[in-house]
């Protein structure tokens, strides 16, 4: 597992939508069911890309998808830092590729 800082000079807001990690695409139903034990409001599919979206609120969550990369990233609002990083406990470290400490801005939003 890696950790990039070369990010450090980034200004975030609690609102900014960032990239906490990036995750093995090939381990995504492990990852799947490892988050299912944990979270409830779970959305998942695979369709030409992997996705899993955990909703905290009715418009709020943290995706974790292959929309943008060939691996899966762990995304969400800077203010969800805390549960991201909890999300990343819960998951087998052999299937963290990195985690950006400070998380990097996500560029496609």
């Amino acid at each position: 597992m890696k950790s990039d800082i070369n990010n450090a000079n980034q200004n975030t807001y609690q609102n900014d939508f960032v990239i906490f990690a990036e995750l093995n695409r090939d381990k995504f139903e492990e990852i799947l069911q490892t988050l299912m034990q944990h979270f409830e409001n779970i959305e998942y599919g695979r369709q030409g890309d992997d996705w899993i979206w955990i909703h905290l609120t009715d418009d709020d969550k943290i995706e974790i998808d292959s929309f943008f990369s060939m691996q899966l990233e762990v995304k969400g609002k800077h203010e969800h830092l805390i549960l991201a990083t909890q999300i990343l406990q819960d998951i087998d470290k052999l299937y963290i590729l990195q985690v950006f400490d400070p998380p990097k801005i996500d560029l496609t939003r």
